[in-house]
């Protein structure tokens, strides 16, 4: 049986369901896919999936943020018929096989605390389509800082929203309709040169479908997992590229 869990690309997602410790105590699956690591463990009705991938890219910290950021140039361009509140001519830079269009919502209410570090937040609304489409809203916040050995750090979290909480912020484009009760994700992004950056990218989710919880699909959605990470890496290299190309044209 083939089983369909949805867009696991980049954008997808971003931060911590779990602390490290806690999600390791409940992890019955383990394995590692192209040099992506990955967990698995269940709580009552609730699986836990996790992702984590590495790599240093030979570009400053500011391109390969501006990489990471990149939310609305990344879809399937063979999906523009599907779009609703995007340019249905516009071709995306970028290939992502699963999302249809992501709306970047900056103007939002400021009625909310700044974290410690935190330098920017917005909402970005997800539309997605996998043998059906799919939406969610995702809340990100941006932090700068150094780290112990004074490098800079760039945190990006991307966290998905229930509609209450979208509402917090804006009046939603789309409503929260996934097989996934959360998702979030962290980049970090460490300067360790000036053209050199280390980007450490973790995954989270977690759902009560009635498919992706069973043991028996653990395999299939690692294997997904893994190959939406490596996606993701191999785009923000081409952006990467794409801006150090720009750069040194002026």
């Amino acid at each position: 049986m083939k089983i369909t869990t949805q867009n696991f690309t980049f954008g997808v997602i971003l931060g911590a369901l779990l602390t490290t410790s806690a999600f390791a105590s409940i992890a019955e699956r383990t394995d590692e896919i192209n040099g992506v690591k990955l967990e698995s463990g269940k709580v009552d009705s609730i699986r836990f999936y996790k992702g984590t991938v590495t790599k240093t890219y030979p570009y400053s910290i500011d391109q390969v943020r501006a990489s990471v950021m990149n939310f609305d140039e990344r879809c399937n361009n063979e999906f523009k018929s599907k779009r609703e509140f995007s340019d249905k001519k516009k071709d995306c830079l970028f290939h992502n096989d699963n999302l249809v269009e992501s709306i970047v919502i900056k103007d939002i209410a400021h009625n909310y605390t700044k974290e410690e570090n935190e330098t920017e937040r917005f909402v970005v609304a997800r539309r997605v389509y996998n043998r059906g489409t799919f939406s969610y809203n995702e809340i990100v916040k941006v932090f700068e800082y150094k780290n112990d050995e004074n490098q800079k750090v760039v945190k990006i979290d991307q966290i998905m929203m229930d509609d209450k909480e979208t509402k917090t912020y804006t009046k939603p484009l789309v409503s929260k309709d996934t097989a996934f009760d959360s998702t979030t994700g962290t980049f970090v992004l460490t300067q360790v040169g000036p053209s050199e950056t280390k980007l450490e990218y973790s995954y989270n989710s977690e759902t009560t479908h009635w498919i992706l919880n069973k043991e028996v699909s653990v395999s299939q959605v690692f294997s997904s997992i893994s190959k939406s990470l490596n996606d993701l890496l191999e785009v923000v290299e081409k952006e990467s590229s794409n801006y150090s190309r720009d750069i040194a044209s002026k």
